[in-house]
């Protein structure tokens, strides 16, 4: 797959790994995966909690995607990427209200 495939998808998880409200969980089991050598400040533990559910969302996102890859006698780039795209907005959208209420100010 091109890089300019992989840009859309990496943002949608990015996005996904701030505003999703899955994040809050991570935050608060922060102890259980959480080094005990890091600072245990919020402004550190959120943003690991953010880290962990983009990089999630990457990884879930690309099974379909790779799935086809593998099935498929000739898989195309661009068939690969529209499947990584659209999975990884399925999963953002639970974070959509959070996108909104932000952007409403």
């Amino acid at each position: 797959m091109e890089r300019t495939g992989l840009v859309p998808v990496m943002a949608i998880a990015i996005v996904n790994g701030i505003f999703s409200p899955w994040v809050l969980v991570l935050f608060v089991l922060y102890p259980v995966w959480y080094p005990s050598w890091a600072p245990p400040t919020s402004q550190f533990v959120y943003m690991a909690s953010a880290l962990i559910l983009s990089t999630l969302t990457l990884m879930v996102a690309g099974v379909p995607a790779a799935l086809y890859e593998r099935l498929s006698a000739r898989p195309q780039s661009v068939v690969v990427a529209s499947i990584w795209l659209g999975c990884a907005a399925l999963l953002t959208l639970p974070a959509v209200p959070n996108i909104m209420r932000a952007l409403a100010g």
